[in-house]
């Protein structure tokens, strides 16, 4: 896991020595705990007999050393023509430190120009550091020499913002990133002043997008594809070094690379065991009896059906899974209530049919005065209310997704629907009419069959509706059934004389005829 390590860095407050393996993102998370203790030392980082050497004076980077030649003081301002070849070859065996006061003794260099060149080097230094997939560090506290060197803490958390533009190991720190479902929002106490950052256009813009409530999915989206990666790592680095909250917290305290994978480690486990049981019983709720997706045997009796219902209804409720399960398996969860409810009136039907049949039904004849007689009356009345709202209100929603399907031109799956939405309630003739338009699609003469059946009942339950007596008369039509187009044409304008597609089809059908 990104961030975990043999050691890991010490909380805020451990005067302990440090030292230990971490892969790179948690450096800077290192780098952020020395400076809210304000530890003063050396940070040392290793890898492969290569040791670079990190300065902090109050936990700010004060400069960095590296074993490598060319990864020095003397090398870079012969670069930058500050220094000849011939003069840094008799400074070898000074360090940074005695190179920087050679040459700003002998003239070689302003002060300004040597605080350049310290402040470049130790952020190419650092740079490559975040570039090793592990490193050895250890920390050793003890006073430091700044000599003409300078550092504060803007300078210093920009040196590693700008380092984690090309560090490894962050794909797993991205992912976290972008499914948590946190908003982002600044400290009440800052403190870096922000302002002082030298920022590009494009992170100026993003923590302007920073409110408190924005995800950062959200701010990701509103930047060009290009320039996401980049963007994300420049948000990991204000969140790493506390310049910018999670709202609410992770975890108390500043952020943890550990604990912000490890959380998403364990929401993804869950996401999947969520997922598995949903794909589980959905396949069982299509496959299996009535009994086997109530979770009874057939001996079960009534009051043993309704609280396994009741049960198995609340565990499958969409709004007791996680976020995601809900979204991508909506569809799954919606079949599964319904087929829950249809299960739970199907068996307590057949049971109630059983108990009539043998004449040990439960229901007995009593005295009741009319005032109790109207309130069992009531009760009754308002329970199948509520039974008969709920099928509705399923019919309703699979007739709705049947409707979609049909837009996008698949017929199959609002096949599918309309026939779970008639399960659920057969008194829907906008169901039964659009069931019969995408049967149509299929020239298979069952289908057809079939597509006739579904606008024949759509005109029954509603006899009033001419669209109805059309769409069938449409239907005839297509199968050269004339005398039956002609007929329903006719029911259709016996409705309302003056409707257009009618009379406009009567007329088509009459030309066809001669």
């Amino acid at each position: 896991m990104s961030g975990e390590g043999s050691a890991a860095p010490a909380a805020p407050g451990t005067p302990a020595a440090l030292r230990g393996f971490f892969a790179p993102p948690a450096l800077a998370e290192l780098i952020r705990d020395l400076y809210l203790n304000e530890r003063t030392g050396t940070l040392m980082l290793a890898r492969s007999g290569v040791e670079k050497r990190v300065l902090l004076d109050r936990g700010m980077i004060l400069s960095a050393s590296s074993t490598l030649p060319d990864e020095c003081l003397s090398a870079l301002l012969v670069e930058r023509g500050f220094m000849r070849t011939e003069e840094a070859e008799t400074l070898k065996g000074l360090d940074d430190r005695q190179v920087a006061e050679v040459a700003a003794r002998r003239g070689l260099v302003t002060p300004a120009t040597l605080k350049s060149a310290n402040r470049d080097l130790a952020q190419s230094i650092l740079t490559a550091v975040f570039r090793w997939e592990e490193i050895e560090y250890r920390f050793e506290e003890a006073p430091v020499t700044a000599g003409v060197l300078e550092t504060n803490v803007v300078v210093s958390f920009e040196m590693i913002i700008r380092a984690l533009r090309s560090m490894v190991g962050f794909e797993s720190i991205r992912e976290a990133l972008l499914r948590q479902d946190r908003g982002l929002g600044l400290p009440d106490g800052v403190y870096l002043p922000v302002d002082q950052l030298t920022l590009a256009p494009i992170e100026g813009f993003l923590l302007s997008r920073i409110d408190g409530r924005t995800k950062v999915r959200d701010v990701l989206a509103q930047v060009p594809p290009a320039a996401e990666e980049a963007a994300a790592r420049f948000l990991f680095g204000l969140l790493i070094l506390g310049l910018v909250n999670f709202v609410p917290a992770i975890a108390p305290g500043p952020l943890s690379c550990r604990d912000l994978v490890r959380g998403e480690e364990e929401k993804k486990r869950r996401e999947d065991r969520e997922r598995a049981e949903v794909l589980d019983f959905y396949r069982l709720a299509r496959q299996g009896t009535l009994q086997d997706v109530l979770g009874v045997d057939e001996n079960a009796a009534q009051d043993q059906i309704k609280t396994a219902y009741l049960e198995r209804k609340e565990r499958y409720q969409p709004s007791r899974f996680m976020k995601n399960v809900q979204h991508d398996l909506r569809e799954e969860l919606q079949i599964i209530e319904a087929r829950i409810l249809e299960s739970f009136l199907a068996v307590r039907s057949q049971k109630l049919g059983q108990a009539r049949a043998s004449g040990s039904s439960t229901e007995r004849v009593v005295n009741l005065d009319l005032e109790t007689l109207a309130m069992r009356k009531e009760m009754t009345k308002t329970e199948k209310q509520s039974v008969e709202e709920e099928k509705g209100r399923m019919a309703e929603q699979f007739f709705t997704k049947a409707r979609d399907y049909f837009k996008m031109g698949d017929f199959f799956n609002c096949i599918r629907y309309c026939e779970f939405a008639t399960s659920s309630s057969d008194k829907n003739a906008a169901v039964f009419g659009l069931l019969g338009q995408a049967l149509q699609r299929n020239p298979d003469y069952r289908w057809q069959k079939r597509a006739e059946s579904a606008l024949a009942r759509a005109a029954e339950l509603e006899p009033f509706n001419p669209t109805h007596f059309v769409a069938l008369g449409h239907f005839y039509r297509s199968h050269g059934l004339h005398a039956k187009s002609k007929r329903e044409y006719e029911k259709a304008l016996e409705l309302v004389p003056a409707h257009a597609e009618a009379l406009a089809s009567l007329k088509e059908l009459e030309r066809e005829k001669r």
